[in-house]
C-alpha cells in the first residue's frame, strides 16, 4: 500500500493499529485518530521524505520542486560544491530518486578509476612482528608468552573515511525498495567496488573529511552521502527493522540554508554571525531560556537577530506566534528591531510590524526559494545589506 501526500496537507487512510504505529514511530507525519479502528488522519507539516513498512509506504512530497529543493540542501552542506551536485536533478520528479540518482552518479564518478587509498594504524594480533609492539597490551594478554603479538602497524587501505561515507550511503540507499533498477543497479556496483570498506552509519551529525587535491573528484558523492545518512534512519521494534525513512525537515534545511549564506554575507559588513545562540534568557532568574536560530554580534554588542521560517508568507495569515518569539527575543537582547525571514512563493510582500507600547519593529522578509539558485543567492545578499544597514542607522541615532 502507498499513502502520497503533499507537505503541509492531511490525508485520511484506512491502517491496522499495528501500521498506524509504525508510521507514527518515523516521524514523517502526525497520526490522528479519525474513525475508530482503522480510520487515521495523517497530518504532513514542514518534513518531507518517503518512509516504508513490510506492507506500506508513505510519500510526503515538498512543494518545492525538486531542483530547487536540492539546492538548498547541497549548498548548506558545501557552498564550494553544490554547482557539482545540481545539474544532476533536473531529470528526477521523485525528492528520494533524485537523491538516489544523483548519488549513484557522483560515486561512481568518484570511484573511478579506483578507490583512492591511506594509511591507517591499525592494532592486531599477529605471530609476526610487523610494525611495533604493544608492549602494555603484550603484558597484559600475554604475560611470559613469545606469541601470539599485540601490534601496531599502518597499512596502506581503501577502508578510509571517504570511502566509508559513500559505502555507509549506499547501503543505506540499496535498504529502501521501489528504487528504478539503473540506480539501484549502479549502487549494488558501488557497494561491491568497496566491498572491504567498512560502511558509515546513519546519524543526526556527520563528519565529511577535508577536501584535497586527493580527493576532491570525491567533492559531489562527500555532499550528497552526507545528506543521505542524516536523513535517513531505521527503526526497529522486536529485534527486527520496522520501518525506514528518509526524512528531511523544511524548517531545518532553510534554516541551515540561510545560516550558510547569510553569515558569509553579512560578515563582510563586520563582526560575527552566530547560529544558535544559547546563553540568553527571558527572565532575572534565567530559567525562560531563548534560542533564537540567528544573532549577528559586532564590536561585544548583539546588532541584529534573526528568526528563518519555512512557511507560506500571506497577508491574511500572519504567524502570531513567531511575532511573538521575536518580540520575545528582542526583549530580551535589548534590540528595537528584529527580523523574521520566509522563504516565500512568489509574488507576496514584505513588511513591517511596530509593537505598540514596545519600541520595537518586527521586519518581516521573505526569501524567493522558487527563483533560481543566483537569484535566492542576490536575495540574501541584499536582506544583510538591509539588515547591516538598518542597524547602523538606528546606532547612529542612539548615539
Amino acid at each position: 500500500m502507498t499513502i502520497e501526500l503533499e507537505a503541509w496537507s492531511e490525508r485520511v487512510v484506512a491502517l491496522t493499529s499495528g501500521q498506524a504505529t509504525t508510521v507514527a514511530d518515523v516521524g514523517l507525519v502526525r497520526v490522528l485518530v479519525d474513525e475508530p479502528p482503522d480510520r487515521w488522519r495523517l497530518a504532513a507539516e514542514s518534513r518531507v521524505g518517503v518512509a516504508r513498512g513490510d506492507d506500506w509506504e508513505l510519500r510526503v512530497n515538498p512543494r518545492l520542486a525538486i531542483p530547487r529543493l536540492m539546492f538548498l540542501l547541497s549548498y548548506a552542506a558545501d557552498p564550494r560544491g553544490w554547482r557539482d551536485v545540481g545539474p544532476t536533478f533536473a531529470a528526477e520528479d521523485d525528492l528520494f530518486t533524485a537523491v538516489a540518482s544523483a548519488f549513484a552518479v557522483h560515486a561512481e564518478r568518484a570511484l573511478s578509476p579506483a578507490p583512492i587509498r591511506g594509511y591507517v594504524n591499525l592494532e592486531d594480533r599477529s605471530t609476526v612482528l610487523r610494525g611495533r609492539l604493544r608492549m602494555a597490551d603484550q603484558l597484559a594478554r600475554w604475560p611470559a608468552q613469545p606469541i601470539p603479538l599485540e601490534i601496531a602497524h599502518d597499512d596502506f587501505t581503501a577502508d578510509v573515511p571517504e570511502n566509508q561515507l559513500v559505502r555507509g550511503a549506499a547501503e543505506l540507499l540499496l535498504r529502501m525498495p521501489l528504487l528504478p533498477f539503473r540506480v539501484r543497479r549502479r549502487l549494488l556496483r558501488i557497494r561491491a567496488t568497496l566491498e572491504d570498506v567498512t560502511p558509515s552509519p546513519p546519524a543526526a551529525s556527520v563528519d565529511v573529511p577535508a577536501l584535497t587535491r586527493l580527493n576532491v573528484r570525491y567533492r559531489g558523492a562527500l555532499v550528497l552521502a552526507r545528506l543521505i545518512l542524516q536523513g535517513c534512519s531505521i527503526s526497529t521494534r522486536a529485534g527486527k527493522a520496522s520501518g525506514i525513512s528518509f526524512v528531511f525537515d523544511m524548517n531545518s534545511v532553510f534554516e541551515n540554508f540561510l545560516s550558510v549564506t547569510l553569515k558569509a554575507a553579512i560578515e563582510r559588513h563586520g563582526g560575527r554571525l552566530d547560529p544558535q545562540h544559547r546563553r540568553e534568557h527571558l527572565d532575572l532568574q534565567k530559567r525562560i531560556r531563548l534560542i533564537p536560530d540567528l544573532t549577528w554580534w559586532k564590536g561585544g554588542t548583539c546588532r541584529a537577530v534573526i528568526d528563518a521560517k519555512y512557511k507560506p508568507l500571506t497577508d491574511q495569515q500572519f504567524p502570531n506566534a513567531d511575532a511573538y518569539q521575536m518580540l520575545a527575543y528582542c526583549t530580551a537582547l535589548d534590540l528595537d528591531r528584529g527580523y523574521l525571514v520566509y522563504a516565500k512563493d512568489a509574488g507576496e510582500a514584505d513588511r513591517n510590524h511596530t509593537i505598540k507600547n514596545a519600541g520595537k519593529v518586527i521586519h518581516v522578509r521573505a526569501i524567493d526559494v522558487e527563483r533560481p539558485p543566483a537569484d535566492v543567492l542576490t536575495q540574501v545578499e541584499r536582506l544583510a545589506c538591509a539588515i547591516a544597514e538598518t542597524t547602523r542607522g538606528a546606532a547612529s541615532a542612539a548615539a
